[in-house]
């Protein structure tokens, strides 16, 4: 399995949402993992909020169909496995986790694809795959920003390469090229108010359910955009903004000790003292003025990964190239 000195063993998500769990061979994952991979959809409308709380430092993160994963380790029936784009600095591979081992697909074709064609990433919160040209034969349900390689186009349908090789179908209706994703404001309130009430999943980084910084890292890969996977992390890239320089898209972060300690909390910036955000188990996904209450206390900061030629027509938006020692998100 892939260490530091070794080629990395390179596969994919095989069912249409994965969840990384923090240690393997504990039979009650095994049999989430099975519910939540067969229906997603219904295994997270079902939970609890008590369920929902259950979760809490026992995932690490969680994935959907075809994300590329690097295969770290191996115990029985179990793969640890890095997520490819949910980047962390805390692992060289991406976002580490554990999960069922038939949940992954190691197929050469697949991955050669993905690095050498263009990709069709799923722009609605719910896509069907279909296994025929007619969409008549669903397979799947795909969460919103599943990614695939792109095999051929039509006026009606993409044509995708699946993680074992197989062909699908995806609707032009609810698919784009992942070449014509570009940062818009406007584009990134609306895509994130496609899920205003979606309840909140410890974890969640799909249209099964969000954390905060999922909510936000899937929000700004909407936009060709790449943040890393938790909100600590993201707050460390970017361009700093004050509050008077706001604007639509930017992320806010809440930090405890009144905003001076760990940051544990991202929400992305609407107008008038307004973002929205996936707040925390017992909740959803909501729209929340952050000059009040606890989080007027706990406000740390803003940060800018976007930009439209019309920023840099004021004194009051720094251009990126001026901030020489803030990081950025990189872009596919």
């Amino acid at each position: 399995m892939a260490k530091k000195s070794e080629k990395p063993v390179f596969g994919a998500i095989n069912v249409p949402f994965a969840i990384f769990w923090s240690v393997p061979g504990v039979q009650e994952y095994e049999n989430i993992s099975g519910l939540a991979a067969a229906n997603p959809i219904t295994w997270a409308g079902n939970l609890t909020t008590e369920e929902r709380l259950w979760l809490v430092d026992k995932v690490n993160t969680t994935a959907i169909f075809g994300e590329q994963v690097v295969i770290v380790d191996q115990q029985d029936k179990w793969f640890n496995v890095a997520a490819v784009l949910q980047r962390t600095r805390d692992n060289e591979w991406g976002q580490i986790g554990w999960v069922p081992a038939s949940q992954v697909t190691v197929n050469n074709m697949y991955q050669a694809e993905w690095l050498h064609l263009p990709v069709v990433v799923v722009a609605v919160p719910l896509a069907t795959l279909f296994r025929d040209i007619h969409l008549t034969e669903p397979v799947y349900e795909l969460s919103y920003q599943v990614k695939l390689p792109l095999l051929a186009e039509r006026e009606y349908y993409f044509k995708v390469r699946l993680p074992d090789g197989g062909i699908g179908y995806l609707s032009r209706c609810e698919a784009l090229k992942a070449s014509d994703l570009c940062f818009s404001r406007k584009n990134i309130i609306a895509e994130a108010r496609q899920f205003l009430d979606l309840r909140y999943l410890w974890g969640g980084i799909s249209s099964y359910g969000f954390d905060c910084s999922g909510f936000t890292f899937r929000l700004y890969q909407s936009q060709g955009i790449y943040l890393p996977r938790n909100s600590r992390q993201q707050s460390q890239e970017g361009t700093p903004v004050g509050k008077e320089c706001l604007l639509p898209g930017d992320l806010l972060f809440f930090a405890t000790d009144k905003g001076k300690g760990y940051i544990h909390h991202v929400g992305m910036y609407v107008k008038n003292y307004t973002m929205i955000h996936a707040p925390e188990s017992r909740s959803a996904i909501k729209e929340s003025r952050f000059d009040v209450d606890h989080y007027a206390q706990e406000y740390w900061g803003a940060r800018r990964y976007g930009y439209e030629p019309e920023d840099y027509k004021t004194s009051c938006i720094p251009h990126p190239a001026s901030i020489g020692k803030v990081s950025t998100a990189y872009k596919l």
